[in-house]
């Protein structure tokens, strides 16, 4: 391949990424996680997936770093210090259970446990509980597996500070760092198996990376007028779309 095609082939790569990371960037910029949703099923329909997961991987770390940065102070700390740990050790438990377990039949089981949360949550939101703070070893043990086996750490995050008493931009920027958490060792990981080696994975996601970050500016000019209540509403249904994703992706696995 010559360098005009070379050329040619990122010019496209670039142009075809860079609205699915906008819509990607956006989801995470109003409701603190969700961006694997829609970006990796949708770039995985014209990239390779390993391609795909190491680009997203380096700009969803980019997201989370600066939704942290934007509002440091929101940050529940306690919360931060209870789910990170128990996240670093569940995606750690996470990569050895993909080698022992049926990978599809977990994530038909969590697709069904999201759905099935996020129904119920809409239907009865006006009495749903405030559970314990010592939920959140078992949320981050949980979260950092289905982070490692799925790509999938959100939902449990978001159910959990969900139920818990804390105001919106406390639930948003403690998603944030729990993203960072999971993402990080993610990276860590596919550093380690050879996926961020190549000069086209980084070059793309710094090209990618402009209209990513316009995105999260323009969720946090929204995000700014939502009360507390649609922002819990908004993270529901995301979570329904989460469940449906999950499972079809377990059915197309099997």
């Amino acid at each position: 391949m010559n360098l005009k095609s070379t050329m040619l082939s990122a010019v496209a790569t670039v142009l075809l990424l860079a609205p699915i990371a906008f819509l990607g960037s956006f989801v995470y910029g109003v409701t603190g996680f969700g961006t694997g949703l829609f970006t990796i099923p949708l770039a995985s329909h014209f990239y390779e997936v390993p391609f795909v997961l190491a680009v997203f991987a380096l700009l969803d770390s980019v997201n989370a770093v600066r939704l942290c940065l934007s509002h440091p102070l929101a940050i529940v700390r306690a919360e931060t210090v209870r789910l990170a740990p128990c996240c670093v050790v569940g995606v750690l438990f996470g990569a050895l259970l993909i080698l022992v377990l049926p990978t599809w039949g977990l994530m038909l089981a969590l697709g069904i446990f999201v759905l099935a949360y996020a129904i119920y949550s809409l239907i009865v939101s006006a009495v749903m509980p405030t559970i314990n703070q010592q939920w959140a070893y078992i949320t981050g043990l949980f979260g950092g597996v289905t982070s490692a086996m799925f790509g999938a750490g959100g939902p449990p995050y978001a159910i959990y500070l969900s139920m818990r008493p804390h105001g919106k931009e406390q639930i948003r920027a403690t998603l944030a760092v729990t993203s960072v958490v999971s993402i990080g060792t993610r990276i860590i990981a596919f550093g380690c198996a050879g996926l961020l080696s190549s000069w086209t994975v980084w070059i793309t996601a710094v090209a990618v990376a402009p209209p990513s970050l316009i995105a999260l500016w323009w969720a946090d000019g929204i995000y700014a007028g939502l009360s507390r209540d649609v922002v819990i509403k908004m993270i529901r249904v995301l979570l329904c779309i989460a469940g449906v994703s999950l499972i079809l992706r377990a059915i197309g696995t099997r």
